[in-house]
């Protein structure tokens, strides 16, 4: 078993509520439901704030044209064939690349890759400046891939569902590279690593 510590002093969350001590034992806030069936999007966001996952950061290039964004709605779909899926919003600038080029590279972060999980997380940022830090390579695709990433997957798009806000690429995995490094997380706005449990 692992826990969750924070990865950088500077993304440390603010004091418990309530005046708690960190590991004080309280009880889990019970919100009632209302009757109908819809969620609001401040519960909905509020929920997802404690789920932790891992940080990717999702590229992609058109010609000569490149960029990317950090993103955590990533996740497998199948081995056979080897399958992959990214949530990416409509209005992201890599938005446009993915839908041109028909590929994308998924680079799942290492804790020491902070610094370029928030490059690619920070609006306004030309394509420069966010690939300004690391070394970036190429593998099938031509999609920008991170050197020293925990995990990368080259990927071909073969199927796009539009979802809300969203739009779901579902990519054929065409490249891999693994490396056995402590994976960067994310929970409740910080960045964070696995700690050891007893």
């Amino acid at each position: 078993m692992a826990t969750v510590q924070d990865a950088h002093p500077a993304f440390r969350p603010s004091a418990s509520p309530c005046g708690l001590a960190r590991g004080a034992e309280r009880m889990p806030e019970i919100v009632e439901m209302p009757a109908s069936d819809t969620v609001s999007d401040a519960d909905f966001k509020t929920a997802m704030r404690q789920v932790t996952s891992s940080v990717a950061v999702i590229t992609a290039r058109s010609g000569k044209a490149r960029n990317g964004l950090t993103a955590t709605a990533v996740c497998s779909v199948s081995a056979e064939p080897p399958m992959m899926l990214v949530c990416i919003n409509r209005s992201a600038t890599a938005e446009s690349l993915i839908a041109e080029s028909g590929s994308f590279a998924i680079n799942f972060l290492s804790d020491q890759q902070h610094r370029i999980a928030r490059l690619f997380s920070t609006s306004k940022l030309s394509a420069e400046e966010r690939f300004g830090e690391g070394r970036w390579l190429s593998m099938a695709t031509g999609s920008p891939v991170l050197e020293g990433a925990v995990a990368t997957f080259d990927c071909k798009v073969v199927e796009r569902v539009l979802s809300g806000t969203h739009h779901i690429y579902f990519g054929r995995v065409v490249g891999v590279t693994s490396l056995d490094q402590e994976a960067l997380l994310y929970r409740d706005g910080s960045f964070r690593r696995l700690a050891a449990v007893g």
